[in-house]
């Protein structure tokens, strides 16, 4: 692997930072400020002291060019079990990225404070999608933490996908929309209370699956949407990232 440009310049910017139920929620800021584009751009690795990564689920996270001049946004979540308020633990992102045909090296660092535990900033929906892959198929199972009492229910799941698929599994009572290689929605069809298909709190639904002819995965946004029985109208969405095929036919 070529060793790193003079024309190029990337730096990690400050994170947002948000300590809420345990977690470390890090929005992170990739900034090229060098004069050359960076193409391909493959984070391979992030890690936050001896803390546990709950996410990406895996890697790579493949952002395909950041101009010069540009930045680029991702996130990650990390367990604060091992972490004490007020220390400062070294972040690290690594990965490639490609410029005028050739493959380069990158490993950007920072140091993060863990803030005091806080309230959540906004309305939040406490859910999560679990993502595997065997053989050519992708299986996701979605599970609602939230507790009986919230009246939120999952209503959707959609990933942004960057490869071909084809959708081989539907959950009964629930429907799908997409176009095959940009996005998947699955949705509860239920169109009238109690929307007895929808993810109850405290359950779990699997049976979400994709078929490709890719054989490797990378890491792409997925969001879960709720539904709020007790007033009948939308609840938060959480914001997350699944396993999906890999957008190239091999590692670049």
């Amino acid at each position: 692997m070529a060793s790193r440009p003079a024309a190029t310049r990337v730096i990690l910017g400050e994170a947002g930072i948000e300590h809420v139920g345990g977690q470390l929620f890090l929005n992170l800021h990739i900034m090229n400020v060098g004069e050359a584009p960076l193409d391909k751009l493959h984070v391979t690795a992030m890690t936050l002291g001896k803390a546990s990564r709950a996410s990406p689920p895996g890697f790579p996270i493949v952002i395909d060019l950041i101009g010069a001049s540009a930045t680029a946004h991702l996130t990650a979540r990390f367990s604060s079990a091992s972490l004490e308020v007020g220390e400062k633990y070294l972040f690290t992102l690594g990965g490639t990225y490609a410029l005028d045909g050739r493959t380069y090296g990158l490993s950007l660092n920072r140091y993060i404070r863990l803030p005091p535990a806080s309230a959540p900033a906004l309305p939040t929906l406490h859910a999560r999608v679990a993502s595997a892959q065997r053989g050519g198929h992708w299986n996701y199972t979605v599970f609602n933490d939230e507790a009986p009492a919230s009246g939120r229910a999952i209503a959707t799941l959609s990933l942004s996908i960057a490869a071909p698929v084809a959708v081989t599994g539907i959950p009964p009572g629930w429907a799908v929309e997409t176009d095959g290689r940009s996005f998947v929605l699955w949705y509860a069809a239920d169109d009238a209370p109690p929307y007895p298909h929808q993810v109850a709190p405290g359950a779990a639904l699997g049976g979400f699956q994709l078929a490709s002819t890719r054989s490797l995965s990378e890491a792409t946004p997925a969001a879960l949407s709720s539904w709020q029985h007790g007033g009948d109208e939308a609840g938060p969405v959480l914001s997350d990232y699944v396993l999906t095929p890999y957008r190239f036919a091999d590692r670049p």
